[in-house]
């Protein structure tokens, strides 16, 4: 019997030994502010209608911060991306600091629904084996990201070597002819859109305009494209979408056939593809440089990408209408009716509906 109420003894007594006490220092959720687009800060009284929320930290705190969170959460260092957790993690505070590398940082989260659920505490644990086993394990934090970019615009530099050693002369146009009035005869000879070289275009173009996508959809935390967890969701990620565009850049050559089909407008669904193809590349290489300048330059500290600079995209669908409006009337001897009338099949409506869509 006594050994019995000894085993029962140790059965009660041995958990509350390896207890230990948690001492909350801080609960950061109670000093929760907001930035507008202007960068101005409010304070933001509740989480429970917030998406993205954060606080100011002016050095190293002592103790360990306790984040928890019962969906996919986006951790932010100054708008740098450093976590996606959906439980409970610990992390020093020096991790964050070590990332942005300044005194002071905008620990900042973001979620696709509310922050409702978040917890983010400074804790102190008293139980240093905890401290050890628990908090002070080695955690290889790997920016994903940061790696996908790197492999992406490897990728893609690839693609511009083998089309500037195979096609040197549609390179040359592209450069200095894409934004011209006039039609010339090279338009109208190399406008095959199953050619070697509108096909390397296309890709290029389908990729590059997929990785601006995912980046500025990762980089402002708006999981238009899903989250990201691995390296190898962010390829997949991106390459699906680059086969999405490449996929409605043939069903727009499908509906511009139909429609020069049915306006007799001979040879003009390559030679609008040409246009398009050539005009919006020429756009979208300096952004994509700009892009690339800010993750290098920025890499520690906040980037200067902001969510009113996505107004470019849209902004490039209507110049390409404009342009080549006044490039088709100017070289086409139909009516202008005619010509108005076969735009809004193929231009204007299609680019209605997808403003109508961004800006929802």
């Amino acid at each position: 019997m006594k050994h019995l109420i000894f085993i029962i003894s140790l059965f009660f007594f041995l958990p509350t030994e390896g207890q230990q006490d948690t001492i909350v220092v801080t609960d950061y959720t109670k000093l929760m502010v907001g930035t507008n687009q202007g960068g101005e800060v409010f304070p933001v009284t509740s989480l429970e209608e917030v998406k993205h929320a954060g606080f100011f930290i002016n050095g190293i705190p002592e103790g360990i911060l306790r984040i928890c969170s019962s969906e996919d959460l986006f951790i932010w260092a100054n708008g740098k991306l450093i976590d996606v957790i959906d439980e409970c993690h610990y992390y020093k505070p020096q991790e964050f600091f070590h990332e942005v590398d300044t005194d002071t940082i905008y620990i900042s989260f973001s979620t696709e629904s509310s922050l409702a659920e978040l917890k983010c505490e400074l804790v102190i644990f008293e139980d240093l084996l905890v401290i050890r086993d628990q908090v002070f394990q080695h955690r290889e934090i790997r920016n994903e990201f940061k790696e996908f970019i790197i492999i992406a615009l490897l990728i893609l530099l690839v693609f511009i070597g083998i089309i500037i050693s195979s096609f040197p002369s549609r390179v040359s146009y592209l450069l200095e002819k894409s934004f011209t009035l006039k039609a010339s005869a090279y338009e109208f000879v190399n406008t095959g859109f199953f050619t070697g070289a509108s096909m390397y275009l296309l890709s290029f173009y389908s990729l590059a305009l997929a990785f601006t996508g995912i980046y500025l959809d990762s980089l402002l935390s708006y999981g238009l494209f899903g989250v990201h967890d691995s390296l190898s969701e962010f390829i997949l990620s991106w390459l699906q979408v680059a086969f999405g565009i490449f996929i409605l850049f043939i069903l727009k050559w499908l509906v511009i056939s139909v429609v020069a089909g049915l306006f007799k407008f001979r040879g003009l669904k390559n030679y609008q593809l040409f246009d398009f193809l050539n005009f919006n590349l020429v756009l979208l290489m300096p952004i994509l440089i700009l892009l690339i300048l800010d993750f290098v330059l920025n890499h520690s500290s906040q980037s200067l990408v902001a969510s009113g600079h996505m107004i470019v995209f849209p902004l490039m669908l209507i110049l390409f209408v404009i342009w080549f409006t006044l490039k088709f009337v100017n070289n086409s001897p139909r009516k202008k009716l005619s010509i108005i009338s076969y735009l809004c099949a193929t231009e204007i409506i299609p680019v209605i509906i997808l403003l109508g869509w961004f800006f929802k």
